[in-house]
């Protein structure tokens, strides 16, 4: 009777570090291992200095692009479409104004003969600044696709999740268009968008245990985040297209909490039954 106590009481203990740590663990901006998850075109963010809020970096993986284009919800109509030049360390952004926040909208092109190959993301800047909707509906090139929406501030896309992503070439929605997923982790499936063009994505659950330091603990704070690319192909008039849009999703946060509660609750009862499992001893012990 004791073994078993101290067995479920170490589980729960351990589902309650378990639930912790999907508190504290490092954010991932990279994929998990230094390899190429993907041959997809991506715009992966680099390091700046700590505190930025009106600049980050992108560096373009998969394509040879010159540039990138940062298409802003609100401010100077200058600033509304800006091209930045692509170096060696990827280019450095910027939100409209200084104190404009909100998702911006990220661009990377590459065109050899028939061929076009975009990768796009969307750019969270941390002031406030306005709803991203109409950003979002605005084509930019011809084959988009277009989360809708985006998530919420401070939140994210996470696993287990269902997301709506629309195609469309021309500004037109594009019906049975095939989307393929592809996460750092290795998962990958395809969804078909219906008559309106648009594909739902579920996310799927597939993270891993997190990786410690050598001297024990994790690495950094905050909530894991981890890459993912959408693509999608099509060919018209001659030229064929491929664009990507990538992000990072998260944990899902029911998976520590749900170990941690069903060893409590075993737990409990277990104690409950104690008592009973001793009369029960005594009396065979009486009668023996």
């Amino acid at each position: 009777m004791k073994r078993i106590l101290a067995t479920l009481g170490l589980a729960a203990a351990t589902g309650a570090a378990a639930q912790h740590e999907h508190h504290t663990v490092a954010p991932a901006a990279t994929a998990p291992a230094a390899r190429a998850w993907t041959q997809q075109p991506l715009l992966l963010p680099g390091k700046l200095v700590r505190g930025e809020r009106a600049s980050a970096l992108l560096r373009p993986q998969g394509l040879a692009a010159a540039q990138v284009t940062v298409y802003a919800p609100e401010g100077p109509a200058a600033r509304l479409k800006v091209d930045y030049p692509v170096g060696a360390d990827g280019a450095r952004i910027e939100a409209a104004t200084p104190k404009t926040g909100n998702y911006h909208w990220v661009v990377a092109r590459e065109e050899s003969g028939a061929a076009v190959r975009v990768a796009s993301t969307a750019w969270y800047f941390g002031n406030p600044g306005d709803s991203p909707k109409e950003l979002l509906r605005t084509p930019k090139h011809e084959l988009e696709i277009v989360p809708e929406p985006l998530p919420r501030e401070h939140g994210s896309y996470r696993e287990s999740e269902k997301w709506r992503f629309l195609v469309r070439f021309d500004g037109r929605p594009q019906p049975d268009q095939p989307v393929t997923l592809e996460t750092a982790f290795g998962s990958r499936s395809t969804a078909l968008t219906d008559a309106a063009g648009i594909a739902t994505v579920v996310f799927p659950r597939d993270f891993r245990p997190a990786e410690k330091k050598a001297e024990g603990g994790h690495e950094g704070h905050g909530p894991r985040r981890v890459p993912f690319v959408l693509t999608t192909v099509k060919e018209s008039g001659g030229r064929k297209y491929l664009t990507s849009f990538n992000l990072t999703y998260g944990q899902d946060g029911d998976r520590g909490r749900s170990l941690g509660w069903g060893a409590a609750f075993g737990l409990a009862g277990m104690l409950a039954a104690a008592p009973l499992l001793r009369r029960r001893d005594k009396r065979d012990n009486n009668h023996a």
